[in-house]
């Protein structure tokens, strides 16, 4: 937690890997479920200074607000609330995917110290865009009266079997994530991408946008797509059928093939992709503007696709 000086304040959901089976799970390349101290460190290390979390990165209307990064352990997106084994009576992996049973405790002491909040931005990349999104509503209970904004940053919930069926059922029942997105959309189950029309729905006055790259290469491989061709027609589909009928949703597609735009991987600083991006004059605003845009409540701001 990074204090600040005024009344907004900014939540952002860290990404990794997920799991739902022994294959995914046992393979340790979902995410390190042994979660202590040390890998914390080291996981601030590497992606605060770069990310929308670095108070440098801010835009320039949330200068003052506090800040909250959320780690990520459970192999779930954030959003489950169960343990589960995986394997056989030779080999097995018990993994506690309690990432929504997290957040719903983070919530309660982050609602006592802050009861007041004049705007509150949910924000994640990865496993956290999805994160941002299935918990929005639980941050919404806490603070109905701020002004709201999502920021899914690469955690694109596509159109129903877009992200595949056996996939879909293997989540709601090894993570429980019924227990997130039930209480406001059960639809998802079926169409994970309804998340952003009931969200929408519910919270007329608040700001919902998806950013991605139109090729996402991590996102392509999550999701099973064969081709980059195939991916960017499911962002276009989630784009064009969802995002563009919902009157307070956006998106900010950037041509590319690298994944997350709010946590870049390889540099920091002067040369982050939050600062790279910047652009002047009357062109079209680059991600940095185009944020500043939502979160000031610009009558300007609207959907961007490279």
């Amino acid at each position: 937690v990074s204090p600040g000086t005024g009344g907004d304040l900014v939540v952002f959901f860290d990404g990794g890997g997920a799991c739902w089976s022994y294959e995914t799970c046992a393979s340790g390349a979902a995410v390190d479920r042994r979660f202590g101290v040390e890998e914390f460190l080291a996981e601030a290390r590497g992606f605060v200074p770069c990310s929308l979390t670095a108070r440098a990165n801010l835009p320039p209307t949330l200068a003052g607000a506090t800040i909250v990064f959320v780690p990520y352990c459970t192999g779930d997106v954030h959003g489950g609330d169960n343990v589960k084994e995986y394997g056989n009576v030779l080999f097995n992996e018990t993994w506690h995917h309690k990432g929504h049973a997290n957040v719903r405790a983070y919530l309660r002491r982050l609602g006592a110290t802050w009861p007041a909040v004049d705007r509150l931005v949910v924000a994640g990349s990865s496993a956290g865009g999805f994160g941002a999104l299935v918990n929005y509503e639980a941050f919404r209970w806490y603070w109905p009266e701020a002004r709201g904004y999502l920021v899914d940053d690469s955690g694109p919930a596509l159109v129903a079997n877009d992200i595949p069926a056996n996939f879909r059922d293997a989540w709601f029942n090894s993570w429980h994530l019924g227990v997130a997105t039930d209480p406001f959309c059960l639809d998802c189950r079926s169409d994970m991408s309804s998340a952003f029309t009931e969200l929408a729905d519910l919270h007329r006055r608040d700001r919902l946008a998806l950013v991605s790259h139109a090729r996402d290469q991590v996102m392509q491989a999550f999701t099973l797509f064969l081709l980059p061709a195939d991916f960017e027609a499911a962002l276009v589909r989630l784009e064009r059928d969802v995002l563009r009928t919902t009157p307070n949703a956006r998106a900010f597609v950037d041509a590319g093939a690298d994944h997350m735009l709010l946590t870049p991987v390889d540099t920091c600083g002067a040369g982050s992709y939050l600062a790279s991006h910047e652009v002047g004059g009357a062109g079209p605003p680059g991600l940095d503007a185009w944020l500043e845009q939502l979160v000031s409540d610009d009558p300007a701001w609207a959907t961007r696709v490279e």
